[in-house]
């Protein structure tokens, strides 16, 4: 291998370094911005319900060893299993969070927490408009009961089937004498 060889492979390697401490820089960036925002939230959660009085105890412990956990190492877990790199949470501690977060909407008297239990809605961004539905259209579809005579017959004719002739002898006994 040249030197050419070498110094154009050290460049290459130089420039794949810097890209990838660059990408390395995201992602603390997110990691740490995601443990905040989670940091946050339980924290608001907790003094919701401390306020109303219905924080236990578990729930208490729980706020307080997750947050020391966010702010000592950035992340509440350490087993890459039981969650993604990137999040400030587990996928457990995140159920524990949302249970945490319906229970103090229900504390606060939040009308919409009422609501949400006794009805069905879909999560779905597509929000159907009408468009071009036009409200005051009628089908034109042919009604069969105006076609029909207002009056129909109350009696039945009775087909005509004609009677065989007595006198007549049938085809094969006429050629016989």
């Amino acid at each position: 291998m040249s030197d050419y060889d070498k110094q154009q492979w050290q460049e290459q390697q130089a420039v794949r370094d810097a890209a990838l401490e660059k990408q390395r820089e995201k992602w603390a960036k997110a990691k740490a911005r995601s443990a905040r925002n989670a940091q946050r939230k339980i924290a608001r959660l907790s003094q919701k319900l401390s306020e109303s009085g219905d924080l236990t105890d578990w729930e208490e412990e729980f706020a307080g060893s997750v947050s020391e956990r966010l702010d000592k190492f950035g992340s509440a877990f350490q087993d890459p299993q039981l969650g993604r790199p990137a999040d400030a949470l587990s996928f457990s501690q995140k159920k524990v969070v949302a249970a945490l977060k319906k229970k103090a909407k229900e504390k606060t008297g939040n009308p919409k927490a009422e609501d949400s239990q006794n009805a069905y809605k879909p999560r779905s961004s597509f929000k159907p408009k009408g468009g071009f539905k036009n409200k005051n259209y009628k089908p034109n579809v042919r009604q069969i009961e105006e076609d029909l005579p207002d009056e129909a017959p109350s009696t039945r004719e009775e087909p005509y089937i004609p009677e065989p002739a007595q006198d007549r002898k049938p085809p094969f006994l006429r050629l016989v004498k």
